[in-house]
């Protein structure tokens, strides 16, 4: 199958997801909790993961996997390739009083030998993870196969437009910038959102809200603004490429580009050349 994504080019990468999340932990609330609970529930339903596996791929804060062990999860494996991000996912695991059924460590989706080692799980999340990893069809199927039988796929890929080429550029701009650089470009940002809601008659000082899934405006606009390696990929090609590997679409929601379409996938009962 022919692929049809843009990617990145070689470029010095000075952003850490990692603390990103890090600081955005020093903000978690049990209200940003639940709005992660919220999403989960919408996607999965309430009672899905009662007794399941979860593996959460790039875990970074560690929010969602602190919500699948909440909501009954026989195991939870957490994985992230940014030691930041495993630390700042084993700050909740700390708070929620180490749950031995909860495992987390550093590794990557593209480390052939280490995910061997994993076996299959009930439930995969990779949330705008694969599309950072510079391979993100080789990503994609290394996660398709850790997909037990009969178990859910769900992720979030970057939605692919004409203006890929201006925002790898912006990207590329943030990381090759100093300290101080990047605070410009991300209070530029911010000014642009505040003037935006001035001009809607929205109090502009209430930019940062929290949004869906337990994150908040501030910590998206870095985590955009560095988000390097950057793919992106059609969802017909997504659709496609994981129908091909035996999976079937349960859920698809679309999004304008520079947002993440997210899907939904499960893969068929058949399926045994795991």
């Amino acid at each position: 199958m022919k692929e049809s994504l843009k990617k990145h080019d070689d470029v010095g990468i000075t952003f850490s997801f990692g603390a990103n999340w890090q600081d955005y932990l020093r903000t978690v609330s049990e209200a940003s909790i639940q709005s992660a609970r919220d999403d989960i529930e919408k996607w999965l339903g309430s009672t899905f993961l009662t007794n399941k596996t979860v593996l959460d791929i790039g875990c970074g804060s560690g929010v969602h996997s602190l919500v699948f062990s909440r909501m009954g999860a026989r195991r939870i494996f957490s994985m992230d390739v940014d030691p930041l991000a495993v630390e700042a996912t084993r700050t909740l695991w700390h708070r929620e009083g180490e749950p031995q059924r909860w495992e987390i460590v550093e590794g990557s989706i593209l480390d052939e030998a280490f995910l061997s080692t994993l076996g299959v799980f009930d439930a995969v999340y990779a949330w705008g993870v694969l599309h950072h990893t510079g391979a993100l069809w080789k990503a994609l199927d290394n996660t398709s196969r850790l997909v037990a039988p009969g178990g859910r796929l769900w992720i979030a890929l970057y939605a692919d437009g004409p203006n890929y080429d201006r925002d790898l550029c912006i990207k590329k701009t943030y990381n090759a910038s100093s300290g101080f650089g990047k605070r410009v470009m991300v209070y530029r940002w911010i000014g642009r959102l505040m003037w935006g809601r001035f001009r809607r008659g929205q109090n502009p000082f209430g930019w940062n809200q929290k949004k869906e899934r337990g994150m908040n405006v501030y910590h998206d606009i870095i985590d955009w603004l560095g988000g390097l390696p950057y793919e992106v990929a059609h969802p017909d090609r997504v659709t496609e490429y994981l129908c091909e590997l035996g999976f079937v679409p349960s859920r698809i929601e679309l999004f304008p580009e520079g947002c993440n379409h997210i899907y939904l996938f499960t893969r068929n009962k058949g399926d045994g050349d795991l």
